[in-house]
């Protein structure tokens, strides 16, 4: 780690992988972090971000499983931060939390705020087609991404962005902007620009296999679905069911010809697994069989042989 040079007492909160990317970053250049607090001690990533924060030669505040805790607040106080800055976290800070440091919290947040307020904005912009989204730099306030705007910085989304490639970009566009924005602070106040108030916003969700809301609906159109998938890949994966096995579609591509029939069914089987969709054609290029094997849409068939008009359930 480089040595601090800038003087306004920063406290870090975050998980990986977000957190590991800003946090690195803001190492190298030198800012004056006094503390991390790290995902709780039962999270699977607090191990992690833990020995990346010591490494690199900060204080862990560490907690067990409330972030109300009268011991964890007061080692936080102790600090006398100035600023706490936010980089993905799985836990509401409460208010008693917030009030310890000078100036606040300020939270990095990867969409077009207002819209895709939530867990999982990566797979929701995909998933409707967006064509832009962005990161937002905001203060936090006692509910979730509802805060003041600081900055924000808007992007394209490519034609075949997945789920993974936008994490991994935006990442790297959080550290820059968070370094950026923390450079500013030792010597100016942030811009508070406060978000709407109510309206029609888009939201983010969490997708999993408990809410049932990350298998394939066939009656959407090919198009849909492709997005959907992309939406999920690698890290949640879309879902359906071929004789009672889940199969994980990571990839496909849509051919667009109409068909009569039902959605879900095998098309064709002819050198590669084609599927129909409510509009179009859906043709696998990768996917997962259960926990037997990973392959190709033709190596499914070559494997399993499906026949044309068998249908793929939703779960």
């Amino acid at each position: 780690m480089s040595d601090k040079k800038y003087k306004k007492k920063i406290l870090f909160v975050g998980m990986p992988d977000m957190a590991l990317v800003c946090l690195r970053k803001l190492a190298s250049n030198g800012i004056n972090i006094v503390g991390v607090i790290p995902p709780a001690k039962d999270d699977p990533t607090n191990k992690l971000m833990v020995q990346t924060a010591q490494d690199l030669g900060f204080e862990v505040i560490d907690y067990n499983i409330s972030l109300s805790d009268k011991g964890f607040l007061q080692r936080v106080k102790n600090l006398e931060a100035d600023l706490g800055v936010v980089a993905s976290f799985n836990k509401k800070l409460p208010k008693e939390l917030l009030q310890l440091t000078k100036d606040g919290f300020i939270n990095l947040h990867p969409s077009k705020l207002p819209d895709y307020r939530g867990a999982n904005p990566y797979s929701h912009v995909i998933i409707n087609g967006e064509e832009e989204s962005a990161i937002t730099l905001h203060y936090m306030d006692e509910n979730f991404d509802t805060g003041d705007i600081i900055s924000q910085y808007r992007f394209g989304i490519d034609l075949n962005e997945t789920m993974g490639t936008l994490f991994y970009r935006t990442n790297q566009m959080c550290a820059s902007m968070l370094y950026e924005a923390l450079d500013y602070y030792e010597t100016h106040e942030f811009p508070r620009n406060p978000q709407p108030k109510g309206g029609a916003y888009r939201t983010a969700e969490t997708l999993s296999y408990e809410k049932k809301n990350i298998f394939i609906d066939w009656s959407k159109s090919a198009e849909e679905i492709e997005r959907f998938i992309r939406a999920l890949n690698p890290f949640i994966g879309a879902l359906t069911c071929y004789k009672g096995t889940i199969l994980r579609i990571n990839s496909a591509y849509v051919i667009s010809k109409h068909h009569n029939l039902t959605p879900g069914s095998i098309y064709d089987t002819k050198n590669a697994l084609k599927i129909a969709c409510g509009q179009d054609i859906l043709e696998i290029d990768s996917l997962q069989y259960g926990g037997f094997f990973i392959s190709s849409g033709r190596d499914f068939v070559e494997r399993l042989n499906p026949k044309k008009g068998e249908i793929l359930q939703s779960e």
